[in-house]
């Protein structure tokens, strides 16, 4: 019989940098491939507020649970003790395996995750970090049972064939999720509307050519990485807070008190439909400071901007919003009744409602 062919590891992985939700079947390939119960994708640390933590062939209750517990503390958990030893030494992306893990297990503060990790099944594995920068560190593992046995210098160098791999899809994927606000921030030039792009945790991604006159005459100001003005009822700063909070609103609306007796300027936030998992440098609300224009033509290509509606997909909201009958939609457009739901159904998932009504709440404060 011939040797089994490897697996293609930058084929694997850079798919899944183009298509997020492939992630867990190339963190399975990777676990499978080295013998291994569960492969693991994981950020933390820095500016990353908000972590993400993918963990194939696991319940999300234990992920959860690990994370209201607080063992992501190096005094408490033994991977992340091993690395934080050997970036201090200035080694930052070395395989670290048992070996590594029994050397720090004795200078644990509690054994309390060691103890989980025995009663779950996962004492063993190895890992490495894919990035380490000022957004925080990105971690990729195998996790083990004692079934599983403790990784051998073969599973290893498997492990670190597909690790090269996704380093580069990670990096990829943060460079594809950032140039998104840039393209947003070009999609609002084109029309001529004054855009803010800001990421979850409420920081400025990028904004329009527009935004720059608000920026120079101070009606906007750039407070590290976030926006703020004076306004009522809510100050810029608290519409962010607002949009980013865990359950908060989809849209807000405020007006910003301008410079020298200037009128003031109505500020409008939207949340964007939420993904199901990033790296944390996707666009997630946008603020504009001057609407579209009210004709068909400004008001479609603006809902193409916000919510990557097709025009074809952007006329039809907007026919809906005007309360026609999806059968006269259909003969306005030239289309099948088959069509059109279909078409429909694309707008619905793009704009995260699921329903005509709730569709119909969304682009109110756009279209009224």
């Amino acid at each position: 019989m011939g040797q089994r062919a490897d697996p293609d590891w930058d084929e694997i992985f850079m798919q899944a940098a183009l298509q997020p939700d492939m992630w867990l079947g190339a963190l399975d390939a990777l676990a499978s491939q080295t013998g291994s119960g569960h492969g693991q994708l994981i950020g933390v640390g820095g500016a990353r507020e908000i972590p993400f933590n993918i963990v194939t062939n696991f319940s999300t209750d234990l992920i959860d649970h690990f994370a209201v517990s607080g063992w992501g503390a190096e005094t408490h958990n033994f991977r992340v003790a091993a690395s934080n030893r050997h970036i201090e030494r200035g080694f930052y992306d070395p395989i670290l395996f048992e070996e590594h893990y029994d050397q720090v297990i004795p200078q644990l503060a509690s054994s309390d995750y060691l103890d989980w990790c025995e009663e779950i099944g996962i004492p063993f594995g190895c890992q490495t970090n894919l990035v380490i920068d000022n957004f925080g560190i990105v971690g990729l593992a195998t996790l083990r049972d004692r079934k599983d046995g403790r990784t051998t210098a073969a599973q290893r160098k498997i492990f670190a064939s597909g690790a090269k791999a996704a380093r580069r899809a990670v990096r990829l994927q943060e460079k594809l999720e950032g140039e998104q606000a840039k393209l947003l921030a070009g999609a609002f030039d084109a029309i001529q509307v004054s855009a803010f792009i800001i990421d979850v945790r409420g920081q400025l991604l990028a904004h329009s050519i527009g935004a720059d006159a608000m920026l120079a005459a101070g009606d906007v100001r750039v407070a590290g990485q976030s926006i703020d003005a004076p306004g009522a009822p809510f100050t810029l700063r608290q519409t962010v807070q607002a949009l980013t909070a865990d359950g908060g609103l989809d849209h807000m609306r405020t007006q910003i008190i301008t410079a020298e007796n200037r009128p003031p300027l109505m500020i409008e936030g939207f949340r964007l439909p939420e993904r199901e998992w990033s790296l944390g440098k996707l666009p997630h609300a946008i603020l504009i400071a001057n609407g579209p224009r009210r004709d068909r033509a400004g008001v479609t290509q603006y809902l193409s901007a916000i919510y990557r509606l097709s025009p074809a997909e952007a006329d039809i909201a907007v026919r809906l919003f005007e309360g026609k009958p999806r059968a006269r939609i259909a003969a306005e457009r030239g289309v099948t009744a088959e069509t059109l739901r279909g078409q429909i159904k694309q707008i619905y998932l793009k704009c995260g409602v699921d329903s005509e009504a709730a569709l119909m709440r969304l682009l109110a404060p756009i279209l009224s």
